[in-house]
């Protein structure tokens, strides 16, 4: 794949998932009222409203770090798409747009009002695993895929 395909698949894959999140984040907001107690889609998934100022699953949302951790997403987006321009390996590319997608949309919403909003909750009887978000779930499905695809190269 030459390197303006490369890059604009990338692009164009990393802007759909951008999009997704923050228009499902945009929606989860104006209808907050809904999600003050938790809206059961089916047995095991709830809609939830939850601000995180932390990173994942809330750690450090006591400290004030919402703009670092913005900053820190933009720069990881960055050598992520240097990563995606060096990279031959259609896996690769793949996984690594899918996390580029994921850091961009919630590095987006922590610089513009410092946290990101989590609303997926999933659970098994009284276990509830942390409220997450779109980009939350595409950054850990192309961590997944970017781990399968440095075994196939080895």
């Amino acid at each position: 794949m030459n390197q303006t395909k490369k890059l604009i698949f990338s692009l164009l894959l990393s802007g759909f998932i951008i999009s997704l999140d923050l228009i499902t984040k945009f929606y989860v907001k104006e209808n907050i009222n809904l999600l003050i107690s938790n809206m059961e889609i089916f047995k095991g998934l709830n809609f939830v409203y939850v601000e995180n100022q932390g990173i994942s699953f809330g750690i450090f949302s006591n400290l004030n770090i919402s703009f670092f951790l913005g900053i820190i997403s933009f720069l990881i987006s960055t050598y992520i798409l240097y990563l995606i321009y060096n990279s031959n390996e259609k896996l690769e590319i793949f996984s690594l747009s899918l996390i580029l997608g994921g850091a961009v949309g919630n590095g987006f919403e922590r610089l513009t009002q410092e946290f990101v909003i989590d609303f997926i909750d999933i659970y098994y009887a009284n276990f509830h695993w942390p409220a997450f978000n779109l980009a939350d779930a595409f950054i850990t499905i192309g961590a997944f895929f970017f781990l399968l695809s440095i075994i196939k190269t080895r």
